[in-house]
């Protein structure tokens, strides 16, 4: 069975995608590649322009592009995507040239109708074992924002970089689509719901290969010779055993170890990656606990001013109360006076009609 591969990758940094430049455009020695036929590799998709003999040209390009954007980067930002399509050893076997090239095409063709100009790269390698392509994506995203003023509604466009949609879910759906859009070579996708991390292609292919290429005669001889005729009835010879049975085990015996080392080397990476996750779960644990602190910290200082805040209103509550009885008692003292006075009252009453005020 030949199955359809699709493998994505986030690329995070400048320097990754330079060190992806130098291996795409075969800018450094790599000890996988078979340079006497790098020559047949294609440059399919370079919509940035990027000088494919200079490494560092692809991220100086992508970078004057997302500036002329106006986009502002942030930390975290995945700069770009980049996707590996390829197929089992076995589907290039044989093949044309032209059948290759119709494989290719019908690659890109897929990649511009999910990414439209997104798709900046795109490489076709056939100077290693197995034939394939790296796409790598851009992820500007557009966002129109409503605003209004004194002289009415307006709308402003804005450019930001968001690999959000390239998510779990957004990946099988892709993986979905693309095997679908291969159906026509006879290509079957892999496991669905798979939890595994795969390695790169080199990886994989090489260990399968040099577990394909074991050579077990020695050990299927060691065994054949201690067998004696008499255990299968004396009908048939050690020799013809030995003819008809030592193929089929060999090859048995390669595709059990095939699967025995691409089995550990998924288990390695699932390992690995929980290494990983449990060490951000550790940090985030970590952040969750300063954070905490700071809202602790916070709370006692809101808590401290709204009982300053209380206790100064209940100074100016009693201040007030306190002025209210001293108006009170001057005026009772007032009130005292001017009627134990008899004299007082005569003149302010005498004052009073001079004024014009009459009682």
């Amino acid at each position: 069975m030949n199955n359809n591969i699709l493998r994505a990758e986030k690329v995070k940094t400048r320097t990754q995608i330079t060190q992806a430049a130098e291996h795409n455009f075969r800018l450094r020695l790599q000890n996988n590649i078979d340079a006497g036929r790098s020559h047949l590799n294609q440059i399919l998709v370079n919509t940035l322009g990027a000088d494919i003999k200079k490494s560092s040209d692809l991220q100086e390009k992508l970078t004057a592009f997302y500036q002329g954007l106006g986009v502002k980067e942030k930390k975290d930002n995945v700069l770009m995507m980049e996707f590996i399509v390829s197929a089992s050893p076995e589907f290039f076997e044989n093949k044309s040239k032209e059948y290759v090239q119709k494989w290719a095409d019908d690659q890109v063709e897929f990649m511009r109708k999910e990414f439209g100009d997104q798709l900046k790269i795109a490489v076709l390698h056939l100077d290693e074992k197995t034939p394939h392509i790296h796409f790598m994506i851009s992820t500007e995203i557009k966002s129109v924002k409503k605003y209004k003023n004194q002289k009415g509604e307006f709308f402003k466009e804005t450019w930001s970089l968001k690999a959000d949609r390239y998510n779990p879910e957004f990946l099988v759906g892709l993986h979905d689509r693309h095997a679908e859009w291969n159906k026509k070579y006879g290509l079957t996708r892999g496991v669905k719901g798979s939890m595994r991390k795969h390695t790169t292609l080199k990886e994989f292919y090489d260990r399968v290969e040099k577990a394909l290429n074991t050579d077990y005669d020695k050990r299927i001889e060691k065994v054949i010779d201690t067998l004696e005729t008499g255990l299968i009835m004396k009908k048939v010879s050690v020799d013809e055993v030995r003819e008809k049975f030592k193929p089929m085990i060999n090859k048995l015996l390669k595709q059990n170890k095939a699967l025995r080392e691409k089995f550990n080397l998924d288990l390695k990476q699932m390992l690995a990656d929980f290494s990983v996750e449990k060490a951000k779960l550790e940090q985030e644990k970590v952040e969750l606990e300063r954070r905490q602190i700071e809202v602790d910290a916070r709370r006692d200082e809101y808590r401290e001013a709204i009982n300053k805040d209380v206790a100064q209103a209940k100074q100016i509550e009693k201040l007030n109360a306190y002025v209210e009885s001293l108006q009170k008692e001057n005026s009772r003292l007032k009130d005292k006076y001017e009627s134990t006075n008899p004299d007082l009252t005569q003149s302010k009453m005498k004052k009073d009609n001079k004024n014009g005020i009459h009682i």
